[in-house]
């Protein structure tokens, strides 16, 4: 039997608020668990209370400094040593820093897996090309030389310390190649089936997610705005997510946006089961997966979603609604939001893509050829 760790920041695991990182967390986590010939063992890692860095992050330079590798190392490689581990699963990118002082130490004798969430460069891409703000000429500059700085060490680690990189999307698994990793699997999301009592309320839609995370913010403007040129007298526009101050402006530039804030697992679980339509308009191929979409299907209830916000998915039987421009997804939301036996019929096809994802032993086949 191998002994390996799961290198990961304990909130990435646990948090009271279910985000897409404690969702992608948990499934790496619990897939891996499932590996028979693997004893694995959590090993956590806090965020950095080091001066500089912390005066990095804050003046947006962050350049993969979110943990102390310094003040670290001495425990963990000990750990490593004492505990004779072969395999060091690292959950996430912002924890690359870790696999230099493993393979320096250890070489050949320890495998490094990154189980990747997304490269931090494609997200700050965006925030390049699709900036939220209006960033002056300085500012640019500086995004600008931070791009590179990203890219050039993303490509640096995946050359020089990881054995392979496990990507949550296809898309995301060439852009790893493109980097020079070694070896790398494109693991899909898990599908199970885990219904909600879906009570439709005629004409009631609605959206969740991360409202300060770039795409997201952008992304459901531009469907709201789609929406409001067709008119919305007899839609109901629900809202879910933080923080409150984007709900805010957001609820403030669409009137017709009921804002509901943050709620818990089970008060999201409640509210959804209103919805005639959960919302995905993802219009670019941000990093990572649409963690949400995983949720939606376990919960078996009618989805509209973008080609690119289906990256990371793999089913055999049903379908999902596809629009890929706004201004389809405003019309078929209308349309089939006011058609309560249209709703039965797509909840029909999500249940069926629900029960058709890769099974557990597939998955675990796809996490051994890591290593």
């Amino acid at each position: 039997m191998k002994k390996a760790i799961f290198l990961t920041n304990k909130e990435s695991l646990f948090a009271e608020i279910t985000g897409g990182v404690q969702l992608c967390s948990q499934e790496f986590h619990g897939l891996i668990g499932k590996i028979e010939e693997l004893d694995v063992s959590d090993y956590y890692v806090k965020f950095t209370r080091n001066i500089l860095d912390r005066i990095i992050i804050k003046f947006g330079f962050e350049n993969y400094n979110m943990y102390d590798i310094r003040k670290d190392t001495a425990a963990l490689l000990k750990y490593i040593n004492d505990s004779k581990i072969e395999v060091v699963f690292i959950n996430m990118a912002s924890l690359i820093g870790y696999a230099e002082v493993i393979k320096q130490k250890f070489g050949a004798n320890v495998k490094v897996v990154l189980l990747s969430h997304g490269n931090h460069s494609g997200d700050f891409l965006h925030l390049i090309s699709k900036p939220i703000d209006k960033p002056n000429k300085l500012k640019s500059f500086f995004r600008k030389v931070r791009l590179g700085l990203l890219i050039s060490k993303e490509s640096l680690f995946r050359v020089r310390y990881l054995d392979s990189v496990i990507t949550l999307s296809e898309t995301e698994k060439q852009i790893e190649n493109w980097f020079g990793s070694k070896k790398t699997i494109f693991l899909p999301r898990k599908l199970e089936p885990k219904y909600i009592n879906h009570k439709p309320i005629k004409g009631r839609i609605g959206f969740v997610g991360r409202l300060d995370h770039p795409p997201n913010l952008q992304g459901i403007q531009i469907v709201l705005e789609a929406l409001k040129t067709l008119g919305t007298e007899e839609t109901e526009f629900r809202l879910v997510g933080a923080p409150l101050s984007y709900g805010a402006l957001i609820k403030d530039n669409f009137p017709f946006v009921k804002y509901l804030g943050e709620l818990s697992d089970n008060e999201l679980e409640d509210e959804v089961s209103t919805w005639t339509i959960f919302i995905n308009p993802v219009w670019w191929y941000s990093t990572g997966a649409s963690t949400k979409l995983a949720k939606a299907i376990s919960w078996g209830i009618p989805i509209i979603t973008t080609t690119a916000g289906m990256r990371g998915y793999f089913w055999k039987e049903g379908e999902l609604i596809i629009a890929d421009t706004p201004e389809e997804m405003a019309k078929r939301l209308i349309y089939i939001s006011q058609d309560l036996d249209q709703v039965v019929k797509c909840e029909q096809n999500t249940k069926k893509v629900a029960q058709s994802g890769l099974t557990i032993s597939e998955l675990t086949d796809l996490i051994r050829s890591s290593y």
